[in-house]
């Protein structure tokens, strides 16, 4: 049997960015929506959910590392019989246990969580660019009028 167990070092490196980023994007969420700024707020939100959830798989690696024979005989016991070798994923996070015969199976990692990720940073990035628009049609125009330079002035 052939392995590519997942490595600790990018594994913790993955976990503590991530985090550190998900921390981050709710500390600047919640305010911006409370200041009105829903889009850029709704954006960081959804881009920590999205950090989160793949924080959620790369700690289900992390947890796996040690067992990964077990957790393809946990997740399929009826074919793990015909496994021959592992493959890791750090993204999406993903644990593929091979089979002899071609194709595989996905194991320690919950299913859901690559469309979790996917769906929250689509709409993280549709709401930015949203957030960019709304912010482009209210600032001021590029060349305000200068109180001491009355020939400068728009009417």
């Amino acid at each position: 049997m052939t392995s590519s167990y997942p490595a600790t070092l990018p594994l913790l490196l993955g976990i503590v960015v991530a985090g550190v980023a998900a921390f981050a994007l709710v500390g600047y969420g919640f305010p911006a929506i409370g200041r009105g700024a829903v889009a850029r707020g709704g954006a960081a939100l959804a881009g920590a959910l999205a950090a989160v959830a793949y924080v959620w798989g790369l700690v289900s690696l992390f947890l796996d590392e040690s067992g990964t024979a077990q957790a393809c005989q946990d997740a399929n016991p009826s074919l793990y019989g015909q496994v021959s070798g592992y493959s890791v994923s750090y993204l999406p996070p993903a644990l593929d246990c091979r089979m002899s015969a071609g194709g595989s199976y996905s194991a320690a990692v919950p299913g859901f969580l690559t469309p979790v990720m996917t769906g929250c940073a689509v709409i993280a990035v549709t709401l930015a660019l949203i957030a960019v628009v709304e912010h482009g049609r209210t600032t001021t125009p590029a060349h305000p009028a200068d109180p001491a330079h009355p020939e400068k002035r728009t009417m």
